[in-house]
């Protein structure tokens, strides 16, 4: 009837509902039942001193010392109502209850001192001495305490599997965590090791070559290719050592990631509204990586040009924008944009992507959704 869960625990409002349900049958059997209570002040006490009991346990107020007194009075009204009865009666009904939710509430000392007090109240009461009659309340009370205690060690026994539980997830977590982390320390070693090394070999060659079409008096045309790839391969080595270091560091807070591109980028502006929604790790990435590509795209393809960066909430989404402006509509399809690529992120965190000119240039607007 009292909720008899483990400490700690809180029970549900329909368990206490039914718990107080009770409490008036309990009370109404007491005096209407056979032997019925004597109308006395003293029986009206000890019928309110164990309804209050009732109410404060069934209630759970969840303040430290309500339970051990909501116990004792149970216990203590049970016990005069049935000392005044004469013999057994319905109101022997409290002091079960009291013993068994103290052996699920309280430590097995309180609780076993609780069962034998009352034990023994029964016993020189509606017992008078006798001793079979004093066994029979000793071994109900025993066995109502030892019911409560297994409910209570039930309930321990849960509350460990869950922890243990929650610990193995946990501890999958972290393991998958280290296994990703050393899959990007991996790749950073290979694009290092292979685009890198490659790129800066080239950009070396290269640098030879325009020194030497110079020695021999070229075309000016011819020099202008050799050091347009020269330029190239060094902004892809840029890119590569950039890529690099994006995998081996760790997630990075949103706004301070796109501070560091956009100070990166000459004639950057940032513009971050104060009041953005969470996004999760992944979406996070996808904003960080699609600003790097656009300015990527911006420094290779406008050179020079102002470009301005926008991370704002949009109805429940967070919106970037990044815009460059060149003076003319740049081809869409000269290609270097890395639109591919960008798009293949944004459609793995349940993005919309939107690149394309206008006017005056061009324009990546990405949408991400907010975090629940």
């Amino acid at each position: 009837m009292l909720d008899a869960a483990g400490p700690g625990s809180r029970p549900s409002v329909l368990r206490r509902a039914a718990a107080l349900v009770w409490l008036p049958i309990i009370v109404a059997a007491a005096w209407a039942g056979t032997p019925r209570l004597p109308v006395t002040p003293l029986a009206v006490a000890a019928t309110a001193l164990a309804s209050a009991g009732w109410v404060i346990t069934a209630a759970r107020i969840g303040r430290p010392g309500w339970d051990p007194a909501g116990l004792v009075a149970t216990a203590a009204g049970g016990c005069l109502m049935a000392a005044l009865a004469g013999s057994w009666s319905v109101s022997v009904a409290f002091c079960f209850v009291a013993v068994g939710a103290a052996g699920a509430r309280l430590g097995r000392l309180p609780a076993v001192a609780l069962a034998a007090a009352v034990a023994l109240a029964l016993a020189l009461t509606i017992a008078r001495g006798e001793l079979t009659e004093s066994l029979l309340v000793t071994l109900g009370m025993a066995s109502v305490l030892l019911l409560g205690m297994s409910r209570r060690d039930a309930h321990r026994r849960a509350e460990e599997r869950e922890l243990a539980r929650a610990a193995e997830t946990r501890a999958a977590e972290e393991h998958a965590r280290a296994a990703a982390l050393a899959e990007r320390a991996r790749i950073a070693r290979d694009v290092h090791d292979v685009l890198a090394h490659s790129l800066s070999a080239l950009s070396v060659q290269l640098q030879g070559a325009r020194l030497m079409l110079h020695r021999d008096g070229a075309p000016a045309d011819t020099v202008a290719q050799v050091e347009r790839a020269q330029r190239l391969a060094t902004e892809g080595l840029a890119e590569a050592r950039r890529a690099v270091h994006a995998l081996r560091s760790g997630p990075v807070d949103l706004p301070t990631a796109l501070r560091v591109l956009a100070a990166d980028h000459p004639g950057a502006t940032l513009d971050l509204a104060d009041d953005l929604p969470a996004v999760s790790p992944e979406a996070r990435d996808t904003l960080v990586r699609t600003t790097q590509e656009a300015l990527s795209n911006a420094r290779r393809h406008a050179p020079g040009a102002p470009v301005t960066v926008r991370l704002r909430p949009a109805g429940g989404e967070v919106e970037l924008e990044v815009t460059d402006v060149t003076g003319a509509r740049p081809d869409p399809g000269a290609g270097g944009y890395g639109l591919v690529g960008m798009a293949e992120r944004a459609a793995l965190v349940g993005a919309r992507l939107d690149a394309g000119p206008t006017e005056d240039g061009w324009r990546v607007r990405l949408r991400v959704p907010a975090a629940p």
